[in-house]
């Protein structure tokens, strides 16, 4: 393991090869995560399988068979010692969310509200007119990772996960908040739901594949996302479905 600026580099398999930042959720040091991306995918072009971006990380997956452990090492430390130093998020562009906050759907409204001193108006208020940095995207298709909750609205995790909850429920939970995309398990708390799609698979018409999809996501890493409250109307005139939470 070598270490320069702060970057520490790790080959973790025959193809892959792991960089790490300091370990903090801050969006000026994810910004040079992702410029450092954009030039690996330039520089490394012919050898790239894939790259992988996070709060302090970055993945690179390649042909072994096509650049040597000694080439592509040469090839990082040259990148990470030209790396410039950045002090702004130069993507500005907001990409907004519409959620309608009810309680009827919103099945941990209440709680988070009493859990954190407030009223189901400042919950929503507080949610809603943050503008949080999309980190990252995992755990399902679509679901993508953003930072930083205020303070106010920051608690842990539920002690019981649910073991499924509605494709579009909006949840918060420690600093984090997101969309689930499609049904799923769930350990965050659930305080709204959007009628809005997170992915979508496009038909790539090519003879050689016929059946290939093109899968595309409505957030990704590296935008700025606000979530806009919506009514219960305006919610359902989208498409949205009300699904009441089930108690035994």
């Amino acid at each position: 393991m070598a270490a320069t600026e702060k970057i520490t580099l790790a080959y973790i398999s025959e193809n892959a090869v792991l960089l790490e930042w300091p370990e903090k959720i801050c969006p000026i040091q994810h910004q040079q995560i992702i410029y450092f991306q954009q030039q690996i995918q330039i520089s490394l072009a012919n050898v790239l399988i894939d790259t992988v971006a996070s709060y302090a990380s970055l993945i690179i997956y390649y042909h072994f068979d096509k650049i040597s452990w000694a080439q592509l090492n040469n090839e990082l430390m040259k990148l990470i010692k030209h790396l410039p130093s950045i002090s702004a998020i130069t993507n500005t562009e907001i990409v907004e969310i519409p959620v309608y906050y009810g309680r009827d759907i919103g099945w941990d409204l209440e709680f988070v509200a009493q859990k954190t001193s407030l009223s189901i108006e400042q919950v929503i208020d507080y949610h809603s007119q943050t503008t949080y940095h999309a980190y990252a995207l995992g755990f399902t298709p679509g679901f993508c990772y953003l930072a930083s909750l205020p303070k106010s609205l920051q608690m842990p995790r539920r002690s019981s996960p649910r073991l499924s909850v509605p494709h579009g429920s909006v949840a918060i939970a420690e600093q984090q908040t997101a969309v689930y995309p499609i049904s799923s398990p769930a350990g965050w708390h659930i305080i709204g739901q959007t009628p809005i799609k997170m992915f979508s698979l496009k038909n790539d018409i090519n003879k050689s594949l016929p059946n290939k999809n093109e899968f595309s996501t409505l957030m990704t890493v590296g935008q700025q996302i606000q979530f806009q409250p919506i009514s219960r109307e305006h919610f359902l005139d989208l498409g949205g479905q009300i699904i009441e939470e089930k108690t035994s």
